[in-house]
């Protein structure tokens, strides 16, 4: 039994027909077929293999895969076995029609597939990292045919904003310090964070320190971006203030970054006596 290759347009993949024992085409993602096909004779089955999946999803979230099988050919495809490939960083969860997973595949014993039938399979998985993934499925009977489907798997950052005084209470002409921790809390890295600090009337500015440099103008002290935060890192304030006057103060806090459309504020009570 002679093989034939032929190279897909388009990069689809490479199939594989038998010429004495029927043929298989593949087809993309998008539902385009595949070149035109060898004549066959009558009786032949024509197996076609089209793979699903989402262009995007981000991480930690499930994905659903799907493979359609199709006969298009006028005889029984015998012995049918299709096999979807999941790549690292991909976690397999469940298939339907009898999948079971073997390795980093999972294999359908179809059995025969008559002419005109067809069949859908689904397999859910969890997408667990950054990356691009190909996933190819693959149909066997007398011949083979491959079809893919490319999933890009995204991060997002989740900037957390915490603000905290020591000493509290505070005497008028004494000091204390805020405490400002910002954490990134998701799955990909924050840009261009930026930290904006109010005082309160009752209170004024003694210094600032930090990862990036700290500008002081009146009552409002602005800290340079910065320029990048990795998932589950934290980065460190520092505002140190004297009481002036007595009364129930309120120390204000504003968070930007590329990622954030409107700032996430955070304010703190500090207690100033005579």
């Amino acid at each position: 039994m002679s093989i034939k290759q032929l190279l897909l347009a388009g990069g689809v993949g490479l199939l594989a027909v038998a010429m004495s024992a029927g043929l298989a085409s593949a087809v993309q993602s998008e539902g385009q077929p595949a070149a035109a096909a060898p004549v066959v004779s009558s009786g032949a089955p024509i197996v076609e293999i089209t793979k699903r999946c989402p262009s995007l999803r981000y991480v930690g979230r499930k994905a659903t895969f799907e493979v359609v099988v199709t006969n298009r050919g006028t005889g029984p495809a015998r012995n049918v076995v299709v096999t979807d490939n999941f790549p690292a960083g991909v976690e397999f969860l469940s298939a339907d029609n009898g999948g079971q997973r073997e390795g980093g595949n999972v294999v359908w014993n179809l059995g025969t597939l008559e002419a005109g039938q067809s069949r859908t399979l689904k397999v859910e998985a969890r997408c667990n990292q950054i990356t691009n993934v190909r996933n190819m499925a693959r149909v066997t009977y007398c011949a083979e045919a491959q079809a893919e489907c490319q999933l890009v798997v995204k991060g997002i950052p989740a900037i957390l904003l915490e603000c905290v005084d020591d000493p509290d209470p505070v005497e008028v002409g004494s000091q204390t310090t805020y405490t400002i921790i910002v954490t990134n809390q998701g799955s990909e890295t924050g840009t261009n964070i930026a930290i904006t600090c109010t005082l309160p009337p009752e209170q004024e500015f003694v210094k600032a320190g930090g990862p990036t440099e700290a500008r002081a103008d009146g009552k409002v002290v602005t800290f340079a971006p910065l320029p990048s935060l990795a998932p589950r890192a934290k980065a460190t304030f520092l505002v140190t203030t004297k009481g002036v006057r007595p009364g129930d103060s309120r120390f204000a806090v504003s968070m930007k970054s590329d990622q954030i459309d409107s700032p996430v504020t955070e304010t703190e009570s500090t207690n100033i006596y005579d």
